[in-house]
Formats: C-alpha cells, structure tokens, sequence
C-alpha cells in the first residue's frame, strides 16, 4: 500500500506533529502559534487548505486554552526560572462525527530569563495516551540536543506500520 493509501484510510501513527509557542503581539499580550510543523502538507487545493487552517488554528486553541482567560505576562513570570512539563489530550470531532485525538506536552521554560512555555502536539487517530505520552519522552530528549533530531525520528515513525489489535 502507497504512502497516499495509507493516509488516506488513517494508518500513519499519526497526521501531524506540531510546536505551539506564545508569541508576543503587538499590544504586549500574547497569542499561541505554530512554529513548527511536521509534516508539511504541500499541493492541497484551496478547499484542502482553509479546512487544514482551521484544525491547525483549532489545535493551537487546545494547546493553550487558558491563555483567552488569563493576563499572559503574569502567566509567563510566574513560569520565569521554573522547569516542568504536563501532558494531556483532547479530542478534534469533525461534522461527519470522525474523531481526531490530540496529545500535548507543554514544557515549561528552563533558566533565569523570562519566555513563554511551548507545546509539542500530536494529532492521530489512534487513541493511546501512554503510546504518545512514550514518544513525547523521545521527542524532548531529541529536542535538547537539536531540533534537526527530531525529524527523521518523527518521520520513521510516523511511516512505520504498526501492528493490528491483538498483536504486538
């Protein structure tokens, strides 16, 4: 079966790794982007397009859903100088009633200087906390030598077949 078979019945590992980060905006607050994105969906029609915008805007949403409710530059200095990590999901449910299961891990800034946390993020359709939660392990080790790590990493894995219910 050709990658585009596979990702069209939903048999990669997952669709998307992506980096959500506070970015600071023009009136001081801030607001959660994507600063990476793997992998890149290139030749999409429009239509294609607007429908990936929109999950990836929702998914951002996701990755920081306190940050509407709270003054960001107090959240960011109580974060200044602390060290940590916290994983959850969520679930992105499409209008036909399909499901898309989102796994974060939002780490927390290292050091003295004042920055704003960021959020690796996972979107699958394979619901498996602790599978992704193991991954998020191996992404954060990869990511403290080198980001360039973590491509082939994700890329291996996302392309591997992985095995049918019931067998290991």
């Amino acid at each position: 079966m050709d990658r585009e078979q596979r990702y069209i019945r939903g048999q990669y590992f997952f669709e998307y790794l992506v980096v959500v980060s506070l970015k600071k905006t023009a009136d001081g607050n801030y607001e959660p982007q994507i600063t990476y994105q793997f992998p890149k969906k290139d030749g999409m029609v429009r239509f294609q397009k607007e429908e990936e915008e929109k999950m990836l805007k929702a998914i951002t949403l996701f990755c920081f859903p306190e940050e509407a409710n709270i003054d960001r530059r107090v959240h960011i200095a109580r974060c200044c100088g602390c060290e940590g990590r916290e994983t959850f999901s969520f679930v992105l449910t499409e209008v036909d009633g399909s499901r898309r299961n989102g796994y974060c891990r939002r780490l927390l800034p290292k050091g003295n200087k004042a920055c704003p946390p960021e959020a690796y993020c996972i979107i699958s359709r394979l619901a498996c906390f602790g599978l992704f939660s193991k991954i998020f392990d191996e992404v954060e080790k990869r990511r403290q030598i080198s980001m360039a790590m973590i491509y082939p990493f994700m890329q291996k894995l996302r392309e591997s077949p992985f095995p049918a219910p019931g067998n290991s």
